[in-house]
C-alpha cells in the first residue's frame, strides 16, 4: 500500500491538466524574458546612436514618467505596481548607463 497522498493526483486528470497549464505559463514566461531582452538591445542600440543631447532628454523624459507613475501608484496604495514599477526603473536605468557608455554587464 502506498503512503504516499499524492500519488492518486499522478491519474487525476485536474492534476494533469494543472501541469500542462504550468508548463504552458513557464513557457510564456520564457519568451516574454526573450522578448524583453531583445527589446532592451534595441533601445540601447537606438539610444546609443543618439547624439548626446536628444539622449540625454530622452531619458530625462523616461525618468520622469517612471516618477509620475510611481507617485501615482503609491498614492493609490497599489504595492504591486509600486514594485512592478521599481524594478522596470532598475532595468532602464541600467539600459541608460550602457547606452551612456557604460559596462555591457548592466544588462541582462
Amino acid at each position: 500500500m502506498d503512503n504516499d497522498p499524492h500519488s492518486d493526483s499522478h491519474n487525476d486528470p485536474h492534476y494533469a491538466a494543472l501541469l500542462e497549464r504550468i508548463e504552458v505559463l513557464e513557457a510564456r514566461e520564457r519568451q516574454l524574458t526573450v522578448t524583453s531582452h531583445a527589446y532592451q538591445v534595441v533601445i540601447t542600440t537606438i539610444l546609443g546612436n543618439l547624439d548626446a543631447e536628444t539622449r540625454g532628454r530622452i531619458i530625462s523624459m523616461v525618468d520622469e514618467a517612471h516618477e509620475i507613475a510611481y507617485s501615482q501608484a503609491v498614492n493609490r496604495s497599489d504595492k504591486n505596481l509600486s514594485e512592478i514599477i521599481k524594478g522596470a526603473d532598475e532595468i532602464v536605468q541600467r539600459m541608460f548607463n550602457y547606452a551612456q557608455g557604460g559596462s555591457h554587464s548592466d544588462l541582462p
